[in-house]
């Protein structure tokens, strides 16, 4: 095993890496942008009845033009509050936000503005706080990437709201580009009993038990390319 990472190790330097939140390196970049993706299947714990998400996030920034945009998509009951789908856009341009809603209207929105442009991989998949390398390569869009390990105790994963009887098992995958000093592909698959999932309603008392899937993908033919952000039609 020793002789298997030693020959298969990425740069010394990178023999420990602490990334939480995930994209915790990409503010060094001009731009870059990157999707999360995610789906809930299970049951509420109350009613025995089916408890269904669907999450997808694409998450861009222009460093030198001190702009941002997120476009968000979430359905189900078992993210939401009902089971209604919620489909926003959130910009900031310099200190300004603006949020487009589910209807296409663009409003100027300091509070929800920032809770939709701000958004992100701190809020949604987390990140990992000490991992190492399985000795495991591939190339990732032309470039060479390390499958790396770590303990569940190292892993933040805020989309998960436990409780005193909560029960998680966790299974993660997750790819890094010591080029890039970036995480290419970070992938994973939580099987829970009585939690409640990112902005589902708590005061109901209403938990889930299911399996939790999130995937992070940078976009590396954006990286450092400041993408073009502008303020929506109508604001």
């Amino acid at each position: 095993t020793s002789i298997f990472l030693t020959e298969n190790a990425p740069p010394v330097e990178f023999a420990v890496i602490n990334i939480d939140p995930i994209d915790i390196n990409l503010s060094a970049y001009q731009g870059w942008t990157y999707t999360i993706t995610g789906h809930f299947t299970g049951t509420f714990d109350t009613t025995g009845e089916a408890a269904e998400g669907q999450l997808a996030a694409t998450v861009q920034a222009n460093e030198i033009g001190q702009t941002r945009r997120v476009v968000l998509e979430v359905e189900g009951a078992a993210f939401l509050l009902d089971a209604a789908l919620l489909k926003l856009e959130g910009v900031r341009w310099s200190n300004d936000y603006y949020v487009v809603d589910v209807n296409g209207r663009c409003t100027q929105d300091q509070q929800s503005g920032t809770a939709i442009a701000d958004l992100g991989a701190t809020q949604l998949i987390g990140g990992v706080s000490y991992a190492v390398p399985t000795g495991h390569r591939k190339d990732i869009s032309d470039s060479p990437a390390w499958q790396y390990t770590f303990a569940p105790e190292n892993v933040r994963l805020p989309a998960l709201h436990r409780t005193a009887d909560s029960t998680v098992i966790l299974g993660a995958d997750l790819w890094f580009s010591p080029d890039h000093n970036a995480v290419l592909v970070y992938e994973v698959s939580a099987t829970v009993e009585h939690v409640y999932l990112l902005w589902a309603d708590q005061e109901s008392g209403n938990m889930v038990s299911g399996t939790l899937y999130l995937r992070y993908e940078l976009d590396l033919h954006q990286l450092d390319v400041p993408p073009n952000i502008s303020v929506p039609n109508g604001c």
